[in-house]
Formats: C-alpha cells, structure tokens, sequence
C-alpha cells in the first residue's frame, strides 16, 4: 500500500513536470504547480507513516518528514509569493526553508545508522572515513570545484546557490561512510538513500551553476532530477524493516573497501595535482588515502592478533606442539575420513618412570626433556600426521591411511628413536615409553572412541611392559565400558539422575521417629533404579566419591527443609566419603550448603566409618572438630567392624555409635552377640553418646534392644528405605504412643 502511495505521488509529480514543461496557463499552470506541492505533502504523510510502523528507527524517519516538510514550506513560499515577483532576490525565505533540509536530513542518517550499529570501533570509524572522503573526492572532481571557483554573479547569489551541493556533498559523504561500515547488510534504505543524495549533487551543481551564471528558469530537466531525488527517498521508506547486527567482512575481505577507494584517491591525486586539475579533489583524495593506510595497519594487527590467539590456543606452552583442543579438532577430520572409507590409526604415547625423573633430578630437568621429546618423535612420522602433547608425558599421533600392522611399526619405531639417549645440562637420559594402538575403522568409526581405546591399550602396555600395544576388544573392553561408565555416572552427578531414599530411625523410648538415613540411589536413564553397590565403588576409584557425597548432602539438606515446611522436623544422617574427610574444605561447603537450605546445623548428621578414620587420622579429627564446632552431628557407622579402639574413640568428637547389623541380627540367638551389644551400649553412654542398632529384621530384636535400654533402632522390620513422598505417607501412619517399646512395619 505504502509503495502504491509513492508511485501515485510520483505520478503526480511527473505530470506537472510536464505541464510546465508546456508553459502551461491559468487553471492548468496552478495545478501544475501545486503537483508538486502535493507531491512533496504527500511525501511527508509517506515519511510519517513509515515512523509510525517502524518503532527500531521511528526517530530517524520522523527527521526524515521533518527535512521534506522544512522542503515544502520553502516550496510553498516559492510557489505563492516568489514566482509573481519580476525579480526573485538571492538568497530569499525561500532558501532558508530549503536548506532547513539538510540539518534534519543528516540527524535522520545518523539516527537511522545508530539503529543499525549500536558500538563503532576504530576500523569502523576508519572505514567511514575512507568511504567518505572518497565520495566526497569524485564529488568535487565532478564540477564542484569548478563551482566554487566561478567569479560570476553576485556574493551573495554565489554563496547560496553553492550551499547546495556542498550540502549535498557532506550527505552523500555520510552516506558512503555509513554503508562503508555497515557493509553487505545494509538494504535498500541506505542504497536508495545514496542515490537520491547523489541526484540531489548532480542537480544542484547544474542548478548552482546556472543562478551564478543568470541562466535558470524553473520547471525542466532541475525539477525532474530534483522529483526523481524525493522520489528515491520515498522509495527508501518504503523498503521493509531491517534491523540486526551489521555483517562486517573479516580477513582478507576486510581490504576490500579501503582498498577500492585507495586505488580511486590516487588515481583523484595524480588528477587533482595536475596543473588544470582540481586541487581540493587532490586534498580530499589524500585524506582518503591516509585513513585507508590507517585502516590497512590496524587490519594486519588485529589480523596478527587473531592468529597468535587461535596459535596460541592451540599450542602446548612448553613443547611448541599442538595440544588438547588442537588434538579434538583433527579428530573431527578423522571421522570424516573413516566415514569416508579411509583408515586412520591413534597412538597414545606415555613416557615410563618420567615421574621419578622428576622427583629424582627436579621439573626443570623434566621439562627439557619433554621440550626435546616432540623433535625427537617427529622425525619418526610422515608428513601429514600429527604429533600432540595431551597433558603431562603423555602425548599423540594421529595418522592417517595405516593399518594395525603399520601402526605397530610405527610405534616400534617411536619407542627405538626414544631409547637414544637424551643430553640434558651434561648428562645422558635414555626413556623407555607405552605406546597404545587403536585402528579404525577396525576397531571403531568413532574418532574419539579410538582415543580411549588407544589409552586402554596404553594401560596395558604400561603394565605389562610391553612397549606398544595394539587395542584388543577382549582383552581391555571391560576398561572401554567402565570409561563409558564413568563418563555417564560424572553426568548423572551433574545432570539431577541422583535420587535419595530415606529409612526411618525409631526411638525406642518413646516410640516416636527420631531420624532418617539418606540413602543415595541412581535413576539410570536405561538401566532403571541402582542401587549404590553398583556405582559406588566405581566412585571411590575414579575420584568423584567426593562429588559425588556433595550432592548427596545437598539433597538430604532440600528434602529436610521441605519436611520441615510441612510440619515435620527431622534429623538426617548421609554416609561421607573418605574423599571428603580429609578435605579442610568440606566444613565451609557443609555450613554453605546448611545456609543454602536454610536447615540447623543439629539437623544434620555425618556418619563416617572407622576404617575412614584410620587412614589419616590426624586431619580427619581436624575435619570432624570442625563440623561438630559448627553444630553438626557425627556419628561412628558400621561400629565394631573395622579397627576399633577406645583410645580414637576417645578423641574424636563424635555424637554417636551405630553398632554394626551383623551384632544386632545375632542378639536373640547368640549370646556372645548379646554381650557385646550389651558392653557396646554401657559404653556409648558411658561417654555420652547416643547408640543406633541397624539391622533389626524382627520384632524379637526390637524389644531386646529396647530391654537393654538402646537409644534407636533402624531395619527392615520398621521399613524399608522409601522416596520421599511414601516416607512422609509411612510416617503419617506410624503412631506409637509413648514409652511402648514400638511395633512393626507400618508401611
């Protein structure tokens, strides 16, 4: 609708153009004037229009009506008061509403170009400069100079009628620079702007010309390049919205631009310093030229920067070779290969006893000699393949188009070039290395599959001592699955798949629940619900049992403070690591974790196993001291199992004892077992602890336990370990009233 509007008003203009055209009269000469009028007034409505359905660059737009509208009211004034006179004074009211144009005009460019750059850096800010100087340059070499010049006419009338193509120029220079920074992005608005600001030039260096010289008359060939340059403007607000970031050229492509308006300025300099040439052209065309080789310097810098950083990434610091992420990338290519059906082999390269070289002769010496290691290996391999550094001695290759068999002579041959002695400050170190071997597509397709199994048949090559080593399924498959179990148990920590399962703890005095244990399980997204002897011990040797306890405090610590914004307040005991024991650190990460949650740090209860407490017994009391000053509790679990001695127990500040199952299960049957509950429960509360029997599994037991005068109890005879929502629903259930010695599962 907007561009039917537009050409129905260019139409119009058009028309009356060629009605003047005719010298028309009366009635036929008013309408041929005001065709123009209402072209330009309906310009102004296409303008605002525009502004109205263009929030991003409303502003701009309005400008935009703003110069048109100043435009027609000189035009009006032209129309009815200046054309009756036999002679129109220059300059006149006229002038100033037409040169109100400009001014508004440039606030819209530079509204409409905020809109698209919101942040101009120093290669933009040149590039607007080169393109700018450059129009502006064969702007001037075009006759305006010549203009400028002329001695013809009046001050006044000179001054004036050259106004507008200076004017004119300093736009289109906005222009050019505008679009030099936005680049291929730019639109239709900015094209058709630059060629209506272009027809604006033209037509006022003709039109300058002419008043200097006493020539003009009006209508003809000015007002239809000055239609033709509304009209271009009316196309401009026409084309559809566009928004975004600017699409820069990077690299080489970068040059592009100053480059062309480069080669133009010098061609303008070797015109404009000619004797008969232009000498402002030759000025403008030399600032051209100073800003493009600006430009060119700060393109190379950021250039060199930018490759030094990707090198850098890269690059391993010490060695010079490519490192981690460097080796990840070109695994991206050997998967293409192989999908391709091409081979390629991954040797995983582990220097032996580089630890004691270390220890025994200091890192510096360790250091020189992995800095000679990658210079070493690579006069083994053929051009094309890839030599890394993964982390410490361990290093890569990656090459392409060999079998096992060939991989393995490679590998020999690594290992020889190794055993030549290595000179490092006057002495001699010869190495031996492991090197594993995995093939694809024979053993995978998989680029990064083949890198652990190659780190498989490292291990094993290192344990044998075997030198190199070829991945063999049977042989070092149960490592490539736990790897993989591995990998899926550090996202089950990370990813919510952890799950908690409490069981109750009763208190045998007054029947009432004193507490649950946290028992952790995983939601294996295929393998369904594992129970902790399927993961745990994987935990604990691959390092994420602390991880791993972490997590599962925070989520006994949310569970308990939404019982507790239920009405129910428990206490909740979660089994800790060793891992976390001998962490000074574990403290803060508790009282964080008991803020976080908003849960008393008396709510909380760490058990911790005596075969814990022995392996580093020192730090470990640290630990705990720490945890039982902030309020939280310990307790000693599976108590009477491992190496007991009153002399820790003694020392460490511990809450409690949670005698182990296989005593209390025996309590009824064996007396020897009923002793020691007996011994073990006088003394708890000799030292003033409170004593937990887990494992009663039937009533019998439960009111033994009770006879003795045990504190709680927990098992199976009570319930099983239950989600939260059923725990809440068991509990709901059990009601024992006070002092009965409690009864059986409830739930």
């Amino acid at each position: 609708m907007v561009r039917v509007v537009a050409a129905v008003l260019g139409g119009a203009y058009v028309a009356s153009l060629v009605a003047l055209g005719l010298e028309a009269t009366g009635v036929l000469g008013v309408l041929a004037g005001g065709g123009k009028l209402l072209f330009l007034a309906g310009l102004v409505a296409l303008l605002v229009t525009r502004a109205l359905v263009s929030p991003h660059d409303r502003a701009a737009w309005l400008c935009f009506a703003a110069a048109v509208a100043s435009y027609l009211a000189g035009a009006l004034l032209q129309q009815f008061h200046y054309a009756g006179l036999a002679v129109v004074p220059r300059p006149s009211w006229a002038d100033l509403g037409w040169m109100g144009l400009y001014p508004l005009a440039c606030a819209g460019l530079l509204l409409l170009f905020r809109a698209r750059v919101q942040r101009l850096t120093p290669s933009m800010w040149l590039d607007g400069v080169v393109g700018g100087c450059t129009a502006a340059a064969l702007a001037s070499a075009s006759g305006l100079g010549a203009l400028l010049r002329a001695d013809d006419g009046s001050v006044g009338t000179s001054l004036t009628a050259a106004a507008y193509p200076v004017a004119d120029l300093l736009l289109l220079a906005l222009i050019a620079g505008a679009i030099t920074v936005i680049g291929r992005g730019a639109g239709g608005v900015w094209w058709w702007l630059s060629g209506g600001m272009g027809l604006f030039v033209v037509t006022d260096v003709v039109y300058a010309h002419q008043v200097v010289t006493g020539s003009f008359t009006s209508g003809g060939p000015l007002d239809l390049g000055w239609g033709l340059a509304f009209a271009s403007l009316g196309m401009a607000a026409c084309q559809a919205p566009r928004s975004g970031s600017t699409r820069r050229l990077r690299g080489v492509g970068s040059l592009a631009i100053p480059g062309a308006c480069s080669l133009a300025a010098l061609v303008l300099l070797f015109l404009g310093y000619l004797d008969e040439g232009d000498p402002l052209a030759g000025v403008l065309a030399l600032c051209a030229v100073l800003a493009a080789l600006a430009r060119t310097g700060l393109t190379f810098r950021d250039v060199r920067a930018l490759a030094d950083s990707r090198r850098q990434a890269r690059t391993d610091d010490l060695t010079g070779l490519p490192n981690r992420r460097r080796v990840f990338e070109a695994l991206a290519t050997v998967e293409q290969q192989l999908a391709a059906g091409g081979a390629a082999a991954v040797l995983v390269i582990d220097l032996d006893r580089f630890k004691e070289i270390n220890d025994s002769l200091g890192h510096s010496v360790g250091d020189a000699l992995l800095r000679q290691v990658g210079p070493r290996l690579q006069t083994q391999l053929r051009r094309g393949d890839l030599l890394a550094r993964l982390a410490g001695d361990e290093f890569v290759v990656l090459a392409a188009e060999l079998d096992d068999t060939g991989a393995l002579a490679l590998a020999e041959r690594l290992c020889a070039a190794l055993r030549q002695p290595f000179r490092l400050g006057g002495m001699s170190l010869s190495v031996d290395a492991s090197i594993g071997i995995a093939v694809g597509p024979q053993h995978s397709t998989s680029a990064e599959e083949l890198m652990q199994m190659a780190d498989l048949a490292m291990y094993c090559a290192k344990s044998a001592r075997q030198g190199a080593v070829v991945y063999d399924e049977h042989r070092d498959g149960s490592g490539r699955y736990r790897l993989e179990a591995v990998d899926q148990l550090r996202r089950a920590i990370s990813d919510g798949e952890l799950v908690l399962h409490f069981q109750p703890k009763v208190a045998l005095a007054t029947g009432r629940i004193d507490g649950v244990e946290a028992l952790v399980r995983w939601q294996h997204p295929t393998r369904g619900l594992l129970f902790p002897d399927a993961f745990i011990d994987l935990a604990e040797s691959v390092g994420l049992m602390s991880a791993l306890t972490s997590r599962v405090v925070g989520l006994a610590l949310a569970q308990r403070r939404a019982w507790a914004d239920a009405g129910r307040e428990l206490v909740v005991a979660v089994n800790v690591s060793p891992s976390n024991l001998v962490d000074e650190h574990f403290p803060d990460e508790v009282a964080q974790l008991l803020d976080q949650h908003g849960v008393p740090a008396g709510a909380l209860v760490l058990e911790v196993t005596e075969s814990l407490l022995m392996e580093d017994r020192e730090r470990a009391v640290r630990v705990l001291a720490r945890l039982r000053d902030a309020g939280v509790g310990v307790s000693i679990d599976d108590y009477g199992t491992g190496y007991s001695s009153l002399a820790y127990l003694a020392e460490l500040p511990v809450t409690e004892l949670k005698l182990d199952r296989t005593f209390v299960a025996d309590l009824t049957a064996s007396p020897r077992a009923a002793a020691i509950v007996t011994s073990t429960l006088r003394l708890a509360h000799a030292l003033g602890l409170t004593l937990v029997a887990e494992g009663a599994e039937d009533q019998a037991t439960v009111d033994a336990l009770a006879a003795l005068g045990c504190d709680v109890v927990q098992g199976y005879h009570l319930s099983r370990p239950l989600p939260p929502e059923q725990l809440a629903a068991w509990a709901d259930r059990w009601d024992v009233p006070a002092g009965t010695t409690g009864r059986g599962a409830a739930g």
